[in-house]
């Protein structure tokens, strides 16, 4: 027979066999929670905008088509960063892999293509293709050119590079040399369009608005959507301004009418030597997108803050190299408010 245990004793050994149950409880409940399977963000076969800044994340191209190469570039990231070896993109990676939100609007750089993008044998004689290359993985947007050079000659590779913007998923505007007409080319459209076309204004005017139209049907025809067309207005040797700025401002504001007809918004492309040279003083206070021409992006950068050259706001900035044309946003244009207002993201 068992000799019988204090009440002291036996009160501390119930408290303690009681916290062991609840201990064991609160054990078990939790488990699921620890363990809980983690979602798939992005694995073979998404696409989309998810996919193409897990590519640039991971150092694939961009294409926003998650693929077997894609794949095993997130493989060679998760090893670097102690994660899982997938392939997969799984919650726990894309916290880790996503770029953090900025505290400020970070600038965006970008290209300008044309007729030089496009494959060789291409092209008006006065401007034959050149077969550059088309802009790297890092571009964030791509102004598309509409004309193989002078106005009436639309971008012999509109579609195709149109293609590319859609397969890349950047953001996408376009621009349209604006030049001066051959008589040819205002015997044709001078007495056709807004402006009642009894003298020679006129009949520029409707020549300008003749060169905008035509654009926008390229642009449409090759389904490139853009909401702006930035104006190219500068010196251009193969089709030349004339010696009357009066003249030349009149196909420059038939061209604004014409885009402004077809429900697209306008800007221009120029610097203030290249304005002055072909307008003079005329002030519209349309949006800028101001060149730097081949100087260095710092230069280009400094453009932002520079003169206007008609009374408008920069929104872009360029500086140009032998190989390839590159842009940015000035600032407080790359918030996703601007972005809408000047480009079409696909």
């Amino acid at each position: 027979m068992m000799a019988r245990l204090p009440s002291r004793i036996v009160l501390v050994v119930a408290m303690m066999c009681a916290a062991l149950v609840t201990l064991t409880a609160s054990t078990i409940s939790a488990a699921p929670a620890a363990s809980a399977a983690t979602t798939v963000v992005a694995t073979l076969g998404s696409h989309g905008s998810t996919v193409v800044v897990i590519q640039r994340a991971v150092k694939a191209s961009p294409d926003g088509i998650y693929g077997p190469l894609t794949a095993a570039a997130v493989r060679v990231w998760q090893r670097a960063h102690l994660l899982p070896v997938t392939g997969v993109v799984d919650s726990i990676t894309w916290a880790k892999l996503k770029p953090a939100p900025a505290r400020t609007t970070p600038q965006l750089f970008g290209n300008d293509v044309s007729w030089p993008q496009c494959p060789k044998g291409l092209g008006i004689p006065s401007r034959p293709t050149e077969g550059k290359a088309m802009p790297p993985a890092s571009a964030t947007f791509v102004v598309i050119g509409l004309t193989n050079g002078p106005g009436f000659y639309p971008n012999p590779c509109l579609g195709t590079q149109t293609k590319w913007a859609r397969s890349h998923h950047v953001y996408t505007a376009v621009y349209a040399m604006t030049t001066y007409p051959t008589p040819a080319q205002v015997a044709t459209y001078g007495l056709v369009g807004p402006y009642v076309g009894t003298t020679w204004l006129p009949k520029l005017a409707n020549t300008g608005y003749a060169q905008a139209q035509l654009n926008v049907a390229s642009m449409r025809a090759a389904g490139l959507v853009s909401p702006i067309v930035w104006v190219d207005v500068e010196s251009y040797r193969v089709a030349p301004w004339s010696k009357s700025k009066t003249g030349n401002k009149a196909v420059l504001d038939g061209v604004l009418r014409g885009y402004r007809a077809a429900g697209l918004a306008v800007g221009v492309y120029s610097n203030p030597y290249l304005w002055n040279g072909v307008v003079g003083s005329a002030r519209y206070s349309l949006p800028e997108w101001r060149t730097a021409g081949p100087r260095p992006k710092a230069t280009a950068q400094s453009r932002c803050t520079g003169p206007s050259f008609q009374g408008g706001r920069a929104v872009l900035a360029q500086w140009t190299t032998k190989a390839m044309d590159f842009d940015l946003t000035c600032p407080g244009y790359s918030t996703p408010t601007a972005l809408a207002a000047y480009f079409h993201k696909y």
